[in-house]
């Protein structure tokens, strides 16, 4: 009898799901339309993760209900996860939606103000503990992505001087930690183009007069980048995925300007999915150091 207890222990102890609860994986992005969603998915698709299910929410865009927060949350607890570790697919974590995932996981008390008039449905609360991690910042997974994306430009474009185009945050001290993560990241690249390198900020939800003077200041750069190359100027997107702003709304702001402009986003890069990776496991591992040593304090965000 005890022997077949202890075997029945062992047993246990092996099945996942039984003797250690499974950690969900969510992986939350802004959304919009389907080619948008569909580079999250194909990147989601790339993530390797072993600890339990994995879901993707989209907060806003044509999936904002039937692939939302509240659904996705609720598939990946049907199919087992008594945790979930959530890392938010976007550029930034100094921002207005980064803080909105943090809302809804139950880290901050209040929705961001500034998102009081936005349509997001509602969210319940959550029914499992959760752990948000930063986004992007300056991670090197960022850099990497960059640089295969300039890797692909032509032989030419790659010695010309270089503009990366974020969307950027409604408040201007957020701004500032945008500017500093994007140009710390870009710092390969501007060793390798051997040429000026600008990090410029569309503040597209920002007010009216925030908005003209980012995009200003952007025009300004372009030509002082072009007159002291006496050559055009290549511009990136620094954006997680395809949509209205990158082929329509970054053209249009650049219109006039000695431009070279590729409008290949980030997604689905490989480096993104080793990115997810590496913030999930080290959430997980966080949260199992505060398990062994309870009286610690052991933080998961890096921001």
């Amino acid at each position: 009898m005890v022997r077949r207890l202890a075997a029945a222990a062992l047993l246990l102890c092996g099945a996942p799901g039984l003797a250690q609860a499974q950690e969900g994986l969510l992986v939350v992005a802004h959304g919009a339309g389907v080619e948008w969603n569909e580079r999250v998915r194909e990147t989601v698709a790339q993530v390797n993760w072993e600890a339990g299910p994995v879901g993707i929410a989209f907060l806003m865009g044509q999936e904002k209900e039937t692939a939302g927060w509240n659904t996705a949350v609720a598939q990946l607890v049907a199919e087992g996860a008594q945790r979930i570790v959530v890392v938010p697919l976007m550029v930034s974590s100094h921002g207005s939606h980064y803080r909105q995932i943090r809302y809804f996981a139950g880290e901050l008390a209040e929705l961001p103000p500034e998102l009081a008039k936005h349509d997001h449905g509602s969210h319940a609360p959550p029914p499992v503990p959760m752990r948000v991690t930063a986004a992007l910042d300056d991670a090197p997974e960022l850099a990497a992505t960059l640089a295969a994306r300039w890797g692909e430009l032509g032989a030419a474009d790659r010695r010309r001087p270089l503009l990366l185009v974020a969307h950027g945050p409604n408040d201007s001290t957020d701004a500032v930690k945008w500017i500093a993560h994007i140009t710390a990241v870009s710092e390969g690249l501007r060793s390798r183009t051997r040429a000026d390198l600008h990090v410029a900020l569309l503040r597209d939800d920002a007010p009216a007069d925030v908005r003209k003077a980012a995009v200003a200041a952007m025009r300004d750069a372009v030509l002082a980048m072009a007159q002291r190359a006496a050559d055009s100027v290549v511009a990136m997107p620094v954006m997680i995925s395809a949509g209205t702003i990158t082929q329509v709304k970054i053209p249009a702001d650049l219109d006039g300007l000695p431009i070279r402009y590729r409008a290949e986003p980030l997604a689905p890069h490989p480096e993104l999915a080793r990115w997810i990776e590496r913030k999930a496991g080290e959430a997980e591992s966080t949260r199992a150091d505060a398990r062994e040593h309870p009286h610690e304090r052991v933080g998961v965000r890096d921001h």
